[in-house]
């Protein structure tokens, strides 16, 4: 089963007989950013606010985007929104992740779980007591926080634009070179391009791998068991501030938190959802004994 079989089979799996807040608000990015201006992901969010990133940036999507009518995506169920993202048609794929995302944060609410907004935001990795760090995808940040660092960098890149950059790493597109690492990041854009099984695969087994971004903020629990220790995702702290940013393409500054799950904290989705639907049924029991006391 490829990841995105696994990811809808799981979110539709444990949203079954659950009441799920409808979509009620498509983010679709300018087309033209400001100088300066760098953000280009859209977002879905659903009617209790939870909140979903995707990148649009590629495969013609934000150009489909921008012709598409908000008001068909906004009446559409959202698990059907979510099945688009097993598909092959990159804007359907697209916005299946925004609502998986979407709903995934609402899950993981409702299941009780508290997001670590405290971990550092390359996914735990103290890249700086690495030997060799493989990076899936080009983080200009990450670069800079390890260039004062005599640590090792491989930067597995499809995109050739990269490839004359200088600075003290390699750029490559061969996969295969992930096996020299110790620890390695991941771009949450392999969500959206099908190849994380593939990076996953080159990895060394005893690597810390850590997946980062704001498209990665889906049920970790199909990636846990693929090999990926951490997921650091993007949730929404404050709406209000920041959708105005959103719309003018600039930094989502305090309107949002980043965050880590840890493979060896995460309990797991259903077991989650499975507390909170006994500690319901315990308090509805009690409310029924309560009110045959006041009856008899």
């Amino acid at each position: 089963m490829t990841l995105s079989s696994s990811l809808v089979e799981l979110i539709t799996t444990v949203s079954r007989g659950r009441e799920l807040p409808p979509v009620a608000h498509l983010h679709r990015p300018p087309q033209v950013v400001p100088a300066g201006r760098h953000k280009k992901f859209g977002m879905i969010m659903l009617a209790d606010g939870s909140c979903g990133f995707f990148y649009t940036r590629f495969d013609n999507i934000l150009s489909r985007l921008m012709a598409c009518d908000p008001a068909q995506i906004l009446a559409t169920p959202i698990l059907d929104l979510i099945a688009g993202y097993d598909g092959d048609d990159p804007l359907a794929k697209a916005l299946g992740l925004g609502a998986l995302n979407a709903l995934s944060q609402h899950l993981l609410r409702i299941g009780g779980f508290t997001l670590d907004l405290t971990s550092d935001p390359f996914g735990q990795s103290r890249l700086e007591h690495s030997e060799h760090v493989g990076m899936v995808g080009f983080f200009p940040p990450l670069i800079d926080m390890l260039a004062s660092h005599n640590v090792a960098l491989t930067i597995i890149e499809k995109d050739r634009q990269f490839f004359d950059r200088a600075g003290n790493f390699s750029v490559t597109a061969d996969t295969a070179r992930l096996g020299d690492c110790d620890q390695v990041l991941v771009t949450g854009s392999t969500l959206m391009n099908d190849t994380l099984d593939e990076v996953l695969a080159c990895c060394n087994p005893a690597a810390h791998i850590a997946l980062i971004g704001p498209t990665a903020s889906c049920l970790p629990d199909p990636l846990f068991e693929r090999g990926v220790d951490v997921v650091g995702g993007a949730t929404v702290s404050d709406l209000d501030h920041l959708l105005p940013r959103l719309e003018a393409g600039e930094s989502w500054a305090n309107g949002t938190g980043k965050y880590c799950i840890c493979k060896k904290h995460y309990p797991g989705i259903n077991t989650l959802l499975h507390s909170i639907s006994e500690q319901q049924a315990t308090t509805l029991d009690s409310g029924s004994t309560a009110m045959d006391d006041i009856i008899s």
